[in-house]
């Protein structure tokens, strides 16, 4: 202690205030990257089950959807689609085919196919027969007019004699004309209006196909035979 002047000697202060680095916070995980984020027990199930579920919900909802559409269904219209025509079926007969648009939740479908009628060649007709292909309903239509494709004739009356010594039958014979390509010949020939002798027949009684064409055979009674 040194004495002087009568006061006592204090030394200075320094105040030292210390510098630190910048603050850095660090988060330490629990647990690494190769740590489950679930417990093993209760980690998420992704099997079959997942799947199944999954599905049937989508089942259900598109099956509401559905029900729902189909009901705002105008169900008393019908109406004959996709109209086609077909090959000749027999004499001045040609088959056309139609799609009804009908539900194919409705009711008695078959029953609305056969009543409702289709206009062609500006007369109405209903189906000879309907059928259900996968849920669509297909009409048949046999128009026997205004078909002159389908309209076969005869031509070259050939009277050939008895048939047999006392048969009591008389042989004609007739040459079929406009036969429609790929047709039925027999049924053409069946099918097919003659008149000869002052009568009126039909068709054909019998019919022979060779290279010279389709011929149809009547076997007339005949006393003088």
């Amino acid at each position: 202690m040194h004495h002087g002047h009568g006061h006592d000697y204090q030394p200075p202060i320094h105040i030292v205030v210390p510098t630190s680095p910048a603050c850095r916070t660090i988060i330490h995980s629990r647990y690494n990257e190769t740590d489950p984020l679930l417990p093993i027990g209760r980690r998420r199930d992704n099997g079959p089950g997942c799947c199944f579920f999954t599905i049937l919900g989508a089942v259900l909802i598109f099956a509401v959807f559905s029900i729902v559409f189909v009901s705002f269904m105008p169900f008393n219209e019908t109406a004959w689609t996709n109209f086609e025509s077909h090959s000749c079926t027999t004499y001045a007969t040609r088959e056309y085919v139609a799609e009804l648009n009908v539900s194919p939740w409705r009711r008695h479908r078959m029953g609305i196919c056969m009543a409702t009628p289709l206009v062609v060649h500006g007369r109405p007709h209903w189906p000879s027969r309907c059928e259900d292909r996968s849920g669509t309903v297909i009409g048949h239509f046999a128009v026997n007019h205004d078909e002159p494709d389908c309209v076969t004739y005869w031509s070259g009356y050939k009277d050939m004699g008895c048939s047999a010594r006392d048969s009591k039958k008389r042989h004609i014979e007739q040459r079929l004309e406009n036969l429609p390509i790929l047709a039925d010949y027999k049924e053409f020939c069946a099918t097919t209006p003659a008149r000869f002798l002052d009568r009126k027949f039909s068709g054909a009684d019998s019919c022979v196909n060779s290279i010279w064409g389709v011929y149809g055979q009547w076997f007339i009674d005949d006393h003088s035979c």
